[in-house]
């Protein structure tokens, strides 16, 4: 393949660094195009836990790269859309480090895009540049999107299906392949995959990192995390206000729903801890609320400590000391949040939408008087 055709594919900003007649001339256009990759890198490596890692990280890969491109000139490879290209290296890299510190997390993803691939009663494939799942006999049937009463219900709350299993099965400890049969059986129809991941990982407990976007290497901007650490201080001022305000109204609740809701914290991604990181709650307010007696204690201890933590436990007489341990491992499932108040585990999640709805009302209303 002659030159000429292969720069014809290149984007053209890259051209005058691929063709850069000296060395000294190449680093000169290799720095302009660093200079112009860099808001883009910084843009997504921003959301990592080390941001400055995570920035040169994906510069010297896009360096690496470049140079590979410039030294293969005039073969396939080539790079059509440089900004695109940038913000798929970055991408790449925040996505890695984010497997890296969930394991769990990354096998499970694994394990269910191999299934899907692998086994003939299922499929992946793409629509619509999403990623979709089912039975292979959806895949030509061209549906729509749905998003079904059932769907919604485990989103919200994927242990949901453990109540659909027999009484002596259990959906967490299902093979992946079994599991699926099971989940898109009762759904009935495609989903997307990071939908089923979400599932998945919720049933068997599997604890998920922060939103990305969906599909790998598609240069799609990534999500921030919540809370953003970067927000300013105006919009850190309105946050803490809008929890303050949520905290008052979790405060009126009834007890049940407050325990209820609180234990098994769904909002704001799971993080209890923001009332008391913005100065709302401390843990010690946060524990005064739940107003959890003595029984209580004794049933969450019974049904999540191991013998060395229970007697820990036992020896502590005051409240504050047993909600402290008793935070250490929150979020409960509702399991043993019923354990603990003596009822089904539906009760529980019918008490924390309960708790939801009433808490959306009443921070919907103050919104409204406001604006008038």
């Amino acid at each position: 393949m002659n030159e000429p055709d292969a720069h014809a594919r290149i984007d053209s900003a890259l051209v005058p660094f691929v063709c850069a007649a000296s060395e000294r001339e190449a680093k000169e256009q290799l720095n302009e195009l660093m200079a112009q990759a860099a808001p883009g890198i910084a843009k997504i490596t921003r959301i990592s836990k080390t941001p400055e890692d995570a920035f040169q990280d994906a510069a010297h890969r896009l360096i690496k790269q470049l140079r590979e491109l410039r030294a293969q000139a005039g073969s396939s490879s080539a790079i059509s859309n440089y900004s695109h290209y940038v913000k798929v290296v970055a991408s790449r890299v925040v996505k890695g480090q984010v497997r890296e510190e969930h394991p769990k997390h990354r096998s499970m993803v694994d394990s269910l895009r191999h299934v899907l691939k692998r086994d003939t009663a299922f499929a992946l494939w793409e629509r619509n540049g999403q990623r979709h799942c089912g039975f292979a006999v959806w895949r030509d049937e061209q549906l729509s999107r749905v998003a079904s009463e059932r769907l919604i219900r485990l989103l919200e709350e994927p242990r949901v299906f453990e109540d659909l299993m027999p009484s002596n099965g259990s959906a967490a400890n299902m093979k992946p392949a079994e599991l699926l049969r099971l989940l898109f059986g009762w759904i009935g129809h495609p989903i997307r995959f990071d939908e089923l991941t979400r599932i998945v990982c919720g049933i068997k407990r599997i604890k998920e990192p922060g939103p990305i976007s969906a599909g790998e290497g598609t240069g799609r901007e990534l999500s921030g995390w919540l809370p953003d650490r970067r927000r300013r201080p105006d919009e850190q001022a309105e946050w803490k206000e809008f929890l303050r305000c949520l905290w008052r109204q979790i405060e009126q609740l009834p007890r049940l729903q407050r325990l209820a809701y609180l234990l098994n914290f769904t909002a704001a991604d799971g993080q209890l801890e923001l009332f008391w990181a913005y100065g709302v709650a401390s843990i010690r307010r946060i524990g005064a609320a739940l107003e959890i007696a003595e029984k209580e204690f004794e049933q969450a201890w019974a049904a999540a400590l191991d013998d060395r933590m229970r007697q820990r436990a036992a020896w502590c007489e005051q409240y504050d000391d047993k909600f402290a341990i008793l935070w250490q491992m929150l979020p409960l499932p509702d399991a043993v949040i019923a354990r603990m108040l003596g009822t089904e585990r539906q009760k529980v999640i019918n008490l924390r939408k309960a708790a939801a709805d009433r808490l959306s009302r009443q921070m919907i209303e103050p919104a409204k008087t406001n604006s008038f």
